[in-house]
């Protein structure tokens, strides 16, 4: 089967939906099917994309237009049309897209595809979201498959856009990395302590600078956020607390691999690339997937979406006063107290990601669709 991915994204680029839409390709590759992915042509890293993601099975990838360095005015019109004419002159038998525009565009022209879906329409634009609302656009006979990336956000849209068909999937992210280790307990007393991703105060940095310093017998690790971002935080690096700038996805999952603990602390709302909006009701995030893949003790705030994953004292340790420092550090210390507990929670976190690999993520978008 030929298929198409048709992407806005930055590809490569720090952000996480290049990083989601480069696995799902890969994936689609993976299980035998000829994937290309179509993007514009920004300015990007200057880095092998096989490298850079840690892509073993190879996809075709297209960029369109010349090169600029953002998308913005006319050219969020423009764009998605350039794309959607490369996809049209290459043929295909399916179109893969979560971009608003393009899912648009495509029922305009009675064109069938798959359309992901992972927040509030209106996180792209007030108006178009307007008009999947006004015309009830999401039940169009264009769209085979819609994929939602949680539970709790399939109950929004079907609640605020009308959405009314059973053609859909409720798929989380999911991971590549699964810890092939015999899992043991280590000898060690003082923990490694990691947390992976955005460095937006709403992931819980403020409050893992916090407990860094009231917890001087574990070392703390922050993998995140750009030079500039690392900036207005780099004054909290101590001797217990290491502070580095966003690394190549490769080396995520080798970093992730040396830690004891992995941290999810997020506050009551959680931003997205660009530091605005909120998913903190719809999220799946694919850090979460990379820690449990990697057999470690989880530990995040208890917020409800995750809870679709995440199961307390079963694959992680989830806390109810997140906001409040001496909870996370009293969880820290059972940690290391209780250390014959945490063995069995480790395997049940690794038991938990083998349920959610890019490949069976891969097969079920594409089961039943012609």
């Amino acid at each position: 089967m030929k298929i198409h991915y048709l992407a806005t994204s930055n590809i490569p680029s720090k952000t996480a939906n290049s990083l989601q839409i480069t696995k799902m390709c890969e994936a689609f590759s993976n299980i035998g099917h000829s994937t290309s992915l179509i993007v514009p042509n920004l300015k990007c890293e200057k880095i092998s994309i096989k490298e850079y993601y840690d892509i073993r099975n190879s996809f075709k990838i297209y960029k369109v237009g010349s090169q600029i360095n953002r998308i913005n005015g006319l050219g969020n019109i423009l764009v998605p049309i350039k794309i959607l004419k490369k996809s049209f002159d290459l043929g295909c038998n399916i179109i893969i897209t979560r971009n608003l525009l393009i899912s648009l565009i495509l029922i305009l022209l009675k064109k069938k595809h798959v359309f992901e879906i992972h927040d509030d329409l209106e996180t792209s634009g007030n108006f178009i979201s307007k008009i999947y609302k006004i015309f009830n656009l999401l039940n169009s006979k264009s769209i085979l498959k819609i994929v939602f990336i949680s539970n709790n956000l399939k109950k929004f849209i079907s609640k605020n856009y009308n959405y009314n068909k059973n053609n859909f999937d409720i798929l989380p992210d999911a991971t590549d990395l699964i810890n092939k280790k015999k899992i043991i307990k280590k000898k060690t007393n003082r923990k490694k302590i990691g947390y992976f991703g955005s460095i937006y105060s709403s992931r819980g940095i403020p409050l893992i600078i916090k407990l860094s310093q009231i917890d001087k017998n574990n070392s703390y690790f922050i993998y995140g956020g750009s030079k500039k971002e690392i900036s207005e935080i780099v004054k909290f690096k101590s001797d217990n607390l290491i502070i580095h700038p966003q690394i190549p996805y490769k080396k995520v999952k080798k970093k992730i691999m040396q830690m004891d603990i992995l941290l999810m602390p997020y506050t009551k709302y959680a931003t997205f690339s660009g530091n605005y909006g909120n998913i903190i009701n719809f999220m799946s995030p694919m850090k979460m997937f990379d820690y449990l893949g990697a057999g470690k003790i989880i530990v995040s705030s208890n917020i409800k979406v995750l809870k679709e994953v995440l199961k307390n004292n079963f694959n992680s340790l989830l806390i109810n006063n997140y906001l409040d420092v001496n909870e996370w550090k009293k969880k820290i210390d059972m940690i290391k107290l209780e250390k014959d507990k945490f063995t069995k929670l480790r395997l049940n976190a690794l038991k938990t990601a083998k349920k959610y690999s890019w490949n069976n993520r891969a097969k079920k978008i594409i089961r039943f669709v012609k």
